[in-house]
């Protein structure tokens, strides 16, 4: 053993050291010594869809689907070595992993809860002995601040943005993400077989949850999609081209309408979080804000409008509706007044 040992000093001095050659002195170190075992090698992605397997069998279909979501987009992120051992991963990696959600304009509680589970998964780990400590634990959220979280876009900057879309796959994206109150990657994958003109709804799958979800058609809405039917060649998606393409990546979608609001002067100002980190105030994820607040102020019971968005928790849905203060100043002067009757002081 200590000759192995020594070798594998030599080598590292010389710089010839491999991670293939130091696994395989560490084998014949544990056959000499009659344990009948060798050293084990998990990489990331096979430890995290473990770890999501069992997640699977225990959580609920929503919570897996989350899960499962924060571990694809993970994978993605770190790229080639998402295929390396799980004892490469560096804090680093999740720090990189979290500027990056910031920058898609994710609100706090979405960021603290993708947080947790990287970091759920790497405690996994370090409980099997796949790795010594959670590096996870060195990273550090951003605070809580009010430019971190997203606000509604309005009307007017719905229509500057639909006139500043530089195709016709991005105007149909931008009025999916309104009229519907969708996310991003639900809109760009709409499928022509969920619409119907006669009834005037039109049926997608949610993809956080994995239910169905069949929505009104607003006339503005349904009289662009038909002008699309009546034009657009056959295909299975609505947007066939936006449909291929990633969410998150640097040259995804959220980052493409990110570059659209600078070129439309709509809602693209930085804001400078704790740490440095820096990101627009508003994302496409603005839009469904700007849907539920609409509905909001256009007194929609929260009931209708929590069917319309598909939200399962009035503490979630609530987040997403913004009422303006006229509206609310209205509420507020249907009271009943007290000083005009007689008899009161």
């Amino acid at each position: 053993m200590a000759i192995e040992l020594e070798r594998c000093d030599k080598l590292a001095r010389r710089g010839e050291l491999l991670e293939s050659q130091a696994r395989s002195i560490v084998d014949s170190i544990l056959e000499r010594a009659g344990c009948g075992e060798r050293l084990r090698s998990v990489t990331v992605t096979e430890h995290f869809k473990s770890w999501l397997a069992s997640k699977d069998a225990r959580k609920a279909t929503s919570t897996a689907a989350r899960y499962t979501g924060v571990v694809g987009r993970f994978l993605t992120h770190l790229a080639a070595r998402a295929s390396k051992p799980i004892s490469s991963i560096r804090a680093q990696d999740v720090d990189d992993y979290i500027d990056g959600r910031v920058r898609d304009g994710v609100a706090s509680r979405t960021l603290r809860l993708e947080f947790k589970t990287v970091k759920g998964a790497l405690d996994d780990a370090r409980r099997k002995g796949l790795i010594l400590t959670n590096v996870a634990e060195a990273v550090e959220l951003p605070r809580s601040t009010a430019g971190n979280e997203r606000t509604q876009f309005t009307a007017a900057e719905v229509g500057i943005l639909v006139r500043a879309a530089d195709d016709l796959e991005m105007r149909t994206l931008i009025m999916a993400g309104y009229y519907l109150g969708v996310r991003i990657g639900d809109a760009s994958r709409l499928r022509w077989e969920g619409v119907d003109f006669v009834a005037g709804t039109i049926t997608f799958s949610v993809t956080k949850t994995g239910k169905p979800l069949t929505v009104p058609m607003h006339h503005d809405l349904r009289t662009h999609l038909e002008k699309l039917a009546g034009t657009d060649t056959p295909s299975e998606f609505i947007t066939p081209t936006l449909a291929t393409q990633k969410t998150g990546s640097h040259l995804g979608l959220s980052q493409r309408f990110a570059a659209l609001m600078k070129v439309a002067g709509v809602g693209s100002d930085e804001v400078v979080g704790n740490g440095g980190r820096r990101f627009c105030g508003k994302s496409f994820h603005s839009l469904r804000h700007g849907f539920t607040s609409a509905l909001a102020n256009a007194g929609v019971a929260p009931e209708l409008r929590m069917k319309l968005t598909g939200h399962g928790s009035e503490a979630v849905h609530r987040g997403y509706t913004h009422h303006e203060m006229e509206v609310l100043r209205s509420a507020v002067e249907k009271l009943p007044g007290l000083t005009a009757k007689k008899g009161v002081a």
